[in-house]
């Protein structure tokens, strides 16, 4: 099932309109009129994101693979667009019928000097931390195929919790996160392995990860 995620920086005259509801619903009507989306969601982000845009966007094909220009075209005039299709390689379901939570979207990209040791230890690491922190209730990470936009992102680590509390606090706050994961992260380290990250999060109506086909809103 292709994926997508994308970063949307709002053009200024979208963001000299008064009705967000309007916007939002001109900018999702674009999306769906893709060839072979199913399904696209769009959240506004809130406070404390970092490296992102006003908006995050995820966006689920049917069998057809996304063309990578398709949403920057889509978008025009309305929002640029930094996006990636991507695969997952590891992931987890703890609240299949999760609603109304915070949906968490870091894209990074892992340094041209990292080895391949070193990216699969992070990926590790990444997927070892659900066991640590039980407020993570659904996540994946994936390896992006390829990029819409300037910005060469590697990597897409998703999260869902049922409060923005469980996000802000035990996720960015455990000892796991700043004992272990953060060495990737953190050029000071002899590990640092990323050097750039989007780091994004907005109200969650359903879970996205727990969607499969066919389950239309």
């Amino acid at each position: 099932m292709p994926l997508e995620t994308a970063q949307l920086g709002l053009s200024a005259d979208a963001r000299a309109q008064a009705d967000s509801t309007a916007l939002e619903q001109a900018i999702l009507s674009r999306v769906r009129a893709l060839p072979g989306v199913y399904h696209a969601s769009l959240g506004r982000n809130l406070q404390g994101c970092w490296g992102a845009g006003d908006y995050t966007l995820d966006v689920h094909y049917t069998n057809a693979a996304p063309d990578a220009s398709g949403l920057a075209a889509a978008l025009t005039g309305l929002a640029d667009v930094d996006g990636v299709a991507y695969t997952p390689i590891g992931g987890g379901q703890r609240a299949q019928q999760l609603r109304d939570g915070i949906w968490r979207t870091l894209m990074f990209r892992v340094r041209p000097e990292a080895s391949a040791q070193q990216v699969a230890s992070l990926e590790q690491d990444l997927l070892r931390m659900p066991d640590y922190m039980p407020s993570i209730r659904n996540w994946r990470l994936a390896r992006v195929d390829h990029v819409d936009a300037p910005g060469a992102w590697t990597h897409v680590w998703q999260q869902e919790f049922a409060t923005v509390d469980d996000l802000l606090g035990e996720y960015l706050m455990h000892p796991f996160h700043w004992g272990r994961v953060d060495r990737w992260f953190d050029p000071e380290f002899p590990e640092w392995t990323v050097d750039a990250i989007s780091h994004a999060f907005c109200l969650l109506p359903a879970s996205l990860i727990s969607r499969q086909p066919g389950t239309e809103e």
